[in-house]
């Protein structure tokens, strides 16, 4: 934006310290200064024609004139701004400053930006009436084509990483404000789940570049989440208390890149450590890459690793696409490598897998919705590449719905599966080593945790939740579904039918958000019910 604005002042202005000035019958004393530099903050207060008559020693006689007003205001050129002037302090009538006029100028110049318009030439015409008492101001404005938004900033963030904004905006160069959906792209950035609040996208001026800015609160950097469950005592076994642990670190040297690990005790001298690490917009290019290891250790019947590789896509802001690569082992512990009629109970196995997948997210709010869809499926394929040859196929789906209802309520519907077929091993039959363990605070609640063994499942889930606040809710829910297990060494098939129900509470406390779940089956008196604590604390 061009902008022509003059400062206007008369009089002889020579460098001297002035230590008082008179103004016709009054006198101004003041620090030691310039005389330039007084002639100009009087011109600057309206005091137009103000000008130095004589100086003596230290005090300088001035006359000021008449002090300036503002005549009329006159815009040309504005068509697609409503109202140029509105809000500025320059108005008819009052004293000319012309630092204020500057300032309402370059906020007329913010108004063009904030509509895409970051060329407009805005240019005064002042006419000073001979007298100097009064200041006619015309405004010429220019507002030549649609400027492109070059990218997106975040404001309020501890890191505002504008490559990492734009990617997740889906800005990949310059584009024309009227291609833009701000409301969509503040979705997409709620739905990274690294801000607990996003606000309205507005356009603004860096420079000469029109880019989108957006209000942002950032997360915490990491969350620490325990979940704690109690096992009543069973047959003569006392009670126990099981759990997990997992940190999270969010947008790790900005550019949206996370971490995580998770450690988990279970039953049975049982116990599970994951990793991964993920970058959103890998090398600056559009694909996200992350990388993982998974490793469970089940007293002495097995050990099973996962090493894994996946790079994904956004196919749209809601939509993004999946390939990964995996490599898993499993190896038989010493009751594992047991011979039951001639063949090891467990085999074995070394296994590459190849796997694509989705993920839909379009909700109106990440940690409390009200009100959406978010969908995940991944499909395997793997063969193994030692020992008995075979091939397995896998798939793994969740979903959730929200339906909001009276007030702050919600109905929350969803389903998870996972469907698993592998070649037969030894003998023709399958072994442990091909099934999954499932049951407790993540899947079938009122269960005990891991207690379950198949080679699938299915659970259907409903939740009635009554919402507090942004993040805290009340919820009685009923988990439904089925097993299906095949016929292995030492296990006979089995399908049963599976059944839970409850309630509980999660809340925002001084130290994290906390959950209280109580969660029965039909095989469990009201006094025997599972209670799984949770506790996330942002780091």
């Amino acid at each position: 934006m061009a902008l022509a604005l003059a400062v206007w002042g008369g009089g002889a202005a020579q460098a001297q310290d002035i230590r008082a000035v008179v103004m016709a019958d009054s006198v101004w004393t003041a620090p030691a200064q310039d005389l330039s530099a007084m002639i100009g903050r009087l011109s600057a207060d309206g005091w137009l024609l103000a000008r130095a008559d004589s100086v003596r020693a230290d005090t300088a006689f001035v006359t000021l004139g008449p002090r300036a007003r503002v005549g009329q205001i006159s815009i040309v050129g504005a068509e697609m701004l409503d109202g140029p002037t509105r809000g500025w302090s320059t108005q008819p009538g009052g004293v000319f400053r012309p630092d204020s006029l500057r300032g309402d100028l370059q906020r007329t110049a913010a108004r063009y930006a904030s509509i895409g318009l970051a060329s407009a030439q805005i240019v005064p015409d002042l006419q000073i009436s001979e007298d100097g008492a009064t200041v006619d101001v015309t405004v010429r404005i220019d507002e030549g084509p649609a400027s492109p938004v070059v990218a997106v900033e975040l404001v309020g963030g501890r890191g505002p990483n504008r490559a990492f904004a734009s990617r997740r905006a889906g800005l990949n160069g310059p584009t024309a404000p009227a291609d833009l959906d701000r409301q969509q792209i503040r979705r997409s950035l709620e739905a990274s789940g690294l801000y607990t609040e996003v606000g309205d996208p507005t356009f603004a001026l860096d420079g000469a570049d029109l880019i989108l800015q957006v209000p942002v609160v950032e997360a915490p950097p990491g969350v620490f989440d325990v979940v704690l469950g109690y096992l009543p005592p069973n047959g003569g076994a006392g009670g126990g208390v099981v759990g997990r642990g997992r940190v999270d670190l969010r947008n790790l040297f900005g550019g949206g890149r996370t971490a995580s690990a998770e450690l988990e005790r279970t039953p049975g001298l049982a116990s599970s450590f994951a990793v991964d690490v993920s970058d959103p917009f890998a090398f600056g290019t559009p694909f996200g890459l992350g990388a993982s290891f998974a490793g469970e250790a089940r007293d002495s019947t097995l050990s099973r690793q996962r090493f894994g590789v996946d790079v994904r896509y956004p196919v749209t802001p809601v939509l993004e696409a999946a390939l990964s690569l995996a490599r898993e082992s499993i190896r038989p512990g010493t009751f594992g490598a047991q011979e039951v009629d001639g063949a090891p109970r467990i085999r074995r196995l070394d296994e590459v897998l190849v796997g694509v997948g989705f993920r839909l997210q379009r909700v109106d709010a990440v940690r409390n919705p009200r009100r959406g869809i978010v969908l995940t499926a991944v499909a395997e394929q793997g063969r193994t590449t030692g020992g008995d040859a075979g091939a397995r196929r896998r798939l793994t789906a969740r979903s959730r719905g929200y339906l909001p209802t009276l007030g702050r309520q919600t109905l929350v519907l969803g389903a998870d599966a996972v469907v698993t077929q592998r070649d037969a091993g030894i003998g023709g039959r399958a072994d442990e080593g091909d099934l999954i363990r499932f049951g407790g605070a993540t899947t079938f609640r009122g269960y005990d945790e891991a207690s379950l063994l198949a080679g699938s499942y299915g659970r259907a889930l409903a939740e009635y939740r009554l919402l507090f606040d942004d993040s805290s809710f009340a919820f009685g829910f009923v988990d439904a579904g089925v097993l299906d297990r095949p016929e292995v060494v030492g296990l006979a098939s089995e399908r049963r039918a599976l059944f839970g129900y409850g309630a509980g509470v999660r809340v925002a406390t001084g130290i994290g958000l906390a959950t209280l779940t109580y969660a029965l089956n039909p095989d469990l008196s009201a006094g025997r019910g599972k209670v799984h604590v949770g506790l996330a604390v942002g780091l």
